[in-house]
């Protein structure tokens, strides 16, 4: 059987300008910022290691050459598969940070839009006010700002709005903005009521964001409840393990190391899962 090759799903997709623009649907981290979380991972990770590991092979309570070959191998260990473990979900969140910004910033398009379109602005007219307007608000690093640029860019080089949009649309992997290209399109071809349109879907998105920002809201102490829970029973560990010496040598023992084991299974579990409940589906 073929071995399944991995999908490398690119960080900048072409526009039709052929230019290189955001790929909203991934988040890749640069080189500095993976090593340093990863470090930072590792580093927690062997720590926690050695709270339920350290301390094998003691002899009448004594360390011995086998005990700290052992701690550096469970530091070493749990490092690595915290770092494994933990570094795609840190990946995941910043994902979501990055769409949730280009959502909030799409609205804010929206609301320059309508009051362009709204004051009698041709489509031309109303995304060049609407870029003026939003590089007062963002930095021309910023997601919308290079956004809207691309867009007017493409205007002025006689390539349809629409076609631009969608192409926007398809990186964002939003299906609010997808939707607002396709309806802008059909609109923009049929001569429709593009004030109205515009107007109508920065409602509909302002509604929902309002919504989810409301839910976030009220799931703030479940969350905060259930940070706290992930940490306690290591926290607890830790405490009876370095003020109790027949804790201690109970957890160095064969039967410690697979209770230990077993444990860290159900708390990677119980954490894995809380985040499930916790998180907030759009």
């Amino acid at each position: 059987m073929a071995k399944k090759q991995k999908v490398i799903i690119p960080e900048y997709i072409n526009s039709p300008l052929n230019n290189p623009m955001p790929n909203y649907c991934v988040y890749k981290m640069k080189p500095a910022e993976k090593l340093l979380v990863g470090l930072i991972m590792f580093a927690v990770g062997g720590f926690v290691g050695l709270i339920f590991y350290s301390g094998l092979f003691k002899v009448d309570g004594e360390a011995t050459t086998a005990t700290y070959i052992a701690n550096i191998v469970a530091f070493t260990l749990v490092g690595l598969i915290a770092t494994k473990f933990f570094l795609p979900i840190y990946n995941q969140r910043c994902l979501k940070k990055k769409q949730a910004r280009i959502k909030q910033q799409f609205r804010d398009m929206l609301e320059s839009l309508t009051a362009s379109f709204s004051s009698g602005s041709n489509v031309q007219n109303a995304f060049e006010s609407a870029a003026a307007d939003l590089s007062m608000q963002y930095n021309e690093n910023e997601y919308i700002v290079l956004e809207l640029n691309e867009i007017i860019n493409g205007i002025k080089q006689n390539i349809n709005v629409e076609v631009m949009l969608e192409n926007f649309g398809i990186r964002s992997g939003n299906e609010d903005i997808v939707s607002f290209a396709d309806v802008f399109s059909v609109c923009y071809r049929k001569g429709g009521d593009m004030n109205s349109v515009i107007h109508r879907t920065h409602s509909v998105i302002s509604e929902k964001m309002a919504i989810a920002d409301e839910i976030e809201t009220k799931l703030t102490a479940n969350k905060m409840q259930h940070n706290v829970m992930s940490i306690m029973p290591i926290v607890v560990v830790a405490m009876l393990k370095f003020t109790n010496d027949t804790f201690a040598k109970n957890f160095a023992t064969v039967t410690g190391v697979l209770v230990n084991t077993v444990a860290i299974g159900i708390f990677i579990g119980a954490y894995v899962y809380g985040n499930k409940i916790v998180d907030i589906k759009e």
